[in-house]
C-alpha cells in the first residue's frame, strides 16, 4: 500500500481543553510512529480523517450522529458510552498504546477503502457538503444574529472569487471547477475584488490574509456586510506560518481557514461545504 507521509488529521468532539492539550503533547511525542497524527483546529475547513470524539458527552455523540462517520471516514470513541454505538471505543482511563492500536486500524481500513475509490469520484463521494448546510444540534433559535443568519438566501449560481497575487493556487482551482461548472474569478487587491463582489453573484470568497496593507478580518467584515441578505462563505488561504485569530474572525463572519497546500480533493471537499457541486 502507498505510503501516507503527511500526518493523519482529526476532528476532535467533544474534549476539554484540558484533554486536548494531553492528545496535542501526546501526538507530539510520538513522531516516531509509522502512522502520524494531528488535531485540527476548529476553525480548519479541511475534511478530517478520523473523527476523536468523547464517548461521555451526550452532545458530542449527538453531533458524531450528524456527520455521518462510515468507512471512509472512521469514528473513534473515547470513554465508556451508556448507549451500545457501532463505532471503535477506548475505555478510560486512556491506555495510549490501545488508543493507537484503534487509531492506526481505524485508518488502515480507510486507506483500503480509498485505494478501491476512482480518484475522479473522491470529491463527490463524501456526503459532507449537504451534511454541513444542515444546522448545528446545538443551535441557539433565541439568538438573533443566528436567526438572521438561517433566513438570508443561498445564491441562485455558485461562483468563487480569489483575492490573491499569486495564480497558481486560482488556475488549479479554476480547472477543478470547470468540471462542475463553477466558474472562478481572480484578482490581486480588495479594490479589485469589491468590483467583482459588488456587481456579481459570489458563493465562496477566498482571501491570501497576507497580502500587502489588506487587513483580511476587515475585508472579510466589509464582504459580509455587502452581502447581508444572500449567503456568500469567506475563507482565509492560509500558509503554515500564518497564524488564524478565531476572535476576530468570529467578529468578522469569518467562515474558517483553508491550507492552500492540500490537494486537490481535499479542496473540493472543503469548498463544497458552500456549493452545490454537480457533475
Amino acid at each position: 500500500m502507498k505510503n501516507h507521509n503527511a500526518p493523519f488529521a482529526i476532528r476532535f468532539i467533544g474534549f476539554s481543553a484540558r484533554e486536548i492539550n494531553i492528545f496535542d503533547a501526546t501526538f507530539s511525542v510520538e513522531q516516531n510512529r509509522e502512522k502520524q497524527y494531528h488535531r485540527l483546529s476548529a476553525d480548519s475547513l479541511q475534511e478530517p480523517d478520523l473523527y476523536l470524539v468523547n464517548a461521555d458527552d451526550l452532545k458530542a455523540l449527538a453531533i458524531l450522529a450528524d456527520m455521518e462517520p462510515n468507512n471512509l471516514r472512521p469514528a473513534l470513541l473515547v470513554g465508556n458510552p451508556d448507549l451500545e454505538l457501532p463505532y471503535t471505543t477506548v475505555a478510560r482511563p486512556i491506555r495510549w498504546l490501545k488508543l493507537f492500536d484503534a487509531l492506526d486500524s481505524l485508518i488502515e481500513r480507510r486507506l483500503i477503502m480509498l485505494a478501491k475509490q476512482n480518484p475522479s469520484d473522491m470529491a463527490l463521494a463524501n456526503s459532507a457538503p449537504d451534511r454541513r448546510r444542515r444546522e448545528r444540534l446545538d443551535l441557539d433559535l433565541t439568538d438573533p444574529v443566528e436567526y438572521e443568519r438561517m433566513r438570508v438566501q443561498s445564491p441562485q449560481i455558485d461562483r468563487i472569487l480569489v483575492i490573491d497575487t499569486q495564480s497558481t493556487f486560482r488556475d488549479d482551482l479554476a480547472m477543478a471547477m470547470a468540471h462542475h461548472v463553477v466558474p472562478v474569478e481572480w484578482v490581486g487587491s480588495a479594490e479589485a475584488a469589491a468590483e467583482v463582489y459588488t456587481s456579481q453573484t459570489i458563493s465562496i470568497v477566498l482571501i491570501n490574509p497576507q497580502l500587502p496593507n489588506v487587513d483580511p478580518y476587515d475585508l472579510c467584515a466589509t464582504i459580509k456586510r455587502q452581502h447581508q441578505d444572500t449567503r456568500i462563505a469567506i475563507v482565509l488561504l492560509a500558509d503554515k506560518d500564518f497564524v488564524y485569530d478565531h476572535a476576530r474572525a468570529q467578529q468578522a463572519g469569518c467562515d474558517g481557514f483553508l491550507s492552500r497546500h492540500l490537494d486537490q480533493p481535499q479542496i473540493l471537499l472543503a469548498l463544497g461545504k458552500f456549493l452545490s457541486l454537480r457533475r
